[in-house]
């Protein structure tokens, strides 16, 4: 059994400061010619219809894509699970599904994994094998309450919110390659010059 994507909201995380980019934004630096974020929308909206994106900058530029945005309700760049958390609050759906910005290609069938493991747990994470993925969650809105109170902690990482609950645990171990992300200028470009953009 699945859980109807009608009931899960997909984020597109890209509120980060992308300092590692040297001041370029992390989901609108160009890779094979496009933002970046357009490589995740494009192997996203095949799966799932309702996405946002979770960004705190160059909103206008984001607005090019056609999908609401959120800006996290607390300020300073407070991370990915701020970003959780602004999105969750003000979402009409009962789970919310997380996509890091910068992994231009997600697994084709990620949606339909992660719905089937939430009927398992209120929280689940990808799991590439190796290590679990927490740029990919889906996460139920009774949670809401608890990211609120690691918020209001300073415990601001996601992994560390996850290693605080129990999560089931989805594989993925024949996709590892798919979570493949790009931080860096220079793995943009290692990224660009290996055409690893899948189709």
């Amino acid at each position: 059994m699945n859980l109807s994507t009608d009931n899960i909201t997909a984020v597109i995380l890209a509120g980060g400061r992308s300092l590692r980019m040297h001041g370029s934004n992390k989901g609108l630096v160009i890779l094979a010619g496009q933002p970046m974020i357009q490589h995740v929308l494009q192997r996203l909206q095949p799966q799932i219809q309702n996405i946002v994106i979770s960004a705190n900058d160059e909103l206008d530029q984001y607005a090019q894509f056609n999908c609401p945005i959120i800006a996290d309700e607390i300020p300073g760049f407070a991370g990915p699970l701020a970003g959780i958390y602004s999105v969750m609050s003000r979402m009409a759906t009962d789970w919310l599904l997380t996509v890091p910005c910068d992994t231009p290609n997600i697994p084709a069938d990620y949606v339909a994994r992660m719905q089937r493991a939430g009927y398992e747990n209120h929280l689940c994470v990808a799991h590439d094998g190796i290590r679990q993925q927490s740029g990919f969650c889906l996460i139920h809105k009774s949670l809401l309450t608890e990211l609120q109170a690691a918020i209001r902690n300073k415990q601001l990482a996601v992994h560390r919110f996850l290693a605080a609950h129990a999560v089931t645990e989805v594989d993925f171990s024949d996709a590892s390659e798919y979570f493949v992300n790009i931080n860096t200028l220079e793995q943009l470009e290692q990224y660009e010059n290996a055409h690893d953009i899948k189709q």
